[in-house]
C-alpha cells in the first residue's frame, strides 16, 4: 500500500472536514463470482403459471449461510419482477407494489437470516390481472447488502510501524443477481 498516498488523502479529508474525529478509507474492493448455488447467500427459484387472463408468480427464497465466510443478515431486500400482458391489477403475498410505468411489482424485505421465521426461507407471490395476456415468464432481479462478511472470506491486515487499523468494516452487496424461470 502507498502509505503516502494515504497520508495525503487523508489530509485532504480533514482539510474537507476538520471536526471529524475520524476518516474512512476504501482500502480494498472486489467482485466475486458466483460459483453455483452453493455459493449465493439468497437461493431462488421462480414459478409462472401464465394464462390469458391471468398470471400467477412465486418466487421462494432461501437464506444460505453456508456462502458466507460468517453468516450474515442479508438487508434492505428488494425483489422486482417485470410482469408484461396489461397488467391491471395486482393481489400479493406479502404486499408489493405495482409499478405500471416500468411494468415491475416490486417486494421490499427489510432483513433475512437465520434467525428469521422459517430460517430465512419464504415465498413471495402475486397473481395479476391482465388486458392483454398472456404474460411471459422473465427474468427477476434482487438487491441486498450485509454487513459483518464477506462471501470470499477475505481478510485484511496491516502490517508494519506508524499505521494501524482501528476499523475493517466487511460488506457485501448484490451486482447482478437474477433469477431465470
Amino acid at each position: 500500500m502507498n502509505m503516502q498516498a494515504v497520508t495525503v488523502y487523508l489530509k485532504k479529508l480533514s482539510e474537507q472536514n476538520p471536526s471529524a474525529s475520524y476518516y474512512n478509507v476504501d482500502v480494498l474492493k472486489y467482485q466475486v463470482s458466483s460459483n453455483g448455488i452453493q455459493s449465493t447467500p439468497l437461493n431462488l427459484a421462480t414459478y409462472w403459471k401464465c394464462n390469458a387472463n391471468t398470471t400467477d408468480v412465486r418466487v421462494d427464497y432461501k437464506y444460505n449461510p453456508a456462502s458466507m465466510a460468517v453468516p450474515s443478515t442479508l438487508s434492505n431486500i428488494q425483489v422486482m419482477v417485470p410482469v408484461d400482458g396489461g397488467v391491471m391489477n395486482m393481489k400479493s403475498l406479502p404486499s408489493a407494489e405495482w409499478n405500471a410505468e416500468q411494468m415491475k411489482a416490486f417486494w421490499k424485505l427489510s432483513a433475512i437470516s437465520e434467525k428469521s421465521e422459517n430460517g430465512g426461507s419464504g415465498s413471495l407471490r402475486a397473481k395479476f390481472d391482465l388486458s392483454e395476456g398472456p404474460s411471459k415468464p422473465t427474468t427477476l432481479a434482487v438487491q441486498f447488502i450485509s454487513e459483518g462478511s464477506t462471501l470470499s472470506g477475505v481478510d485484511i491486515e496491516l502490517v508494519g510501524t506508524g499505521y494501524r487499523l482501528s476499523l475493517v468494516k466487511k460488506r457485501f452487496a448484490t451486482g447482478r443477481y437474477m433469477a431465470d424461470c
